[in-house]
């Protein structure tokens, strides 16, 4: 196996690793749903963005007494009793932003991965070069 390659899938093996421990930690952090009354929700459901099932005694009330997500400020959402819900609904955003994040860090680490070993590589043979000459 050629060293660029070694290199490249130990890289890769951190990459990983990291962005796991970042999307575990988060998800850690979550302790309710975004509804009001609901328990935390499933990993892939979040990443998803699969829509909650509301409660049935929920159904009949307006959203705005019950749905965190609903563009709200700190006031209203104290109020209407909806703070740790809010928590919920921003940190679940929170997870899916990072999970497409650490594909969008691990697709620039693929460019400059090869560029900057393609640079390196040449610059060693030219000193190399110049220093032999």
């Amino acid at each position: 196996m050629k060293f660029r390659t070694k290199m490249w899938l130990v890289s890769q093996c951190v990459l990983i690793v990291t962005a796991c421990i970042i999307q575990l930690t988060f998800y850690h952090e979550i302790q309710y749903g975004p509804i009001k009354g609901m328990a935390k929700r499933p990993y892939w459901d979040i990443i998803k963005g699969v829509e909650p099932v509301l409660p049935k005694a929920i159904e009949d009330l307006r959203p705005e007494l019950y749905d965190a997500r609903i563009p709200m400020t700190a006031d209203e959402a104290k109020r209407r009793n909806l703070t740790a819900y809010r928590l919920a609904a921003r940190q679940e955003d929170g997870l899916r932003v990072a999970f497409v994040g650490g594909f969008v860090v691990n697709g620039l680490y693929f460019v400059l991965f090869h560029v900057l070993f393609a640079y390196f590589t040449k610059a060693l043979r030219r000193a190399e070069k110049n220093r032999a000459s």
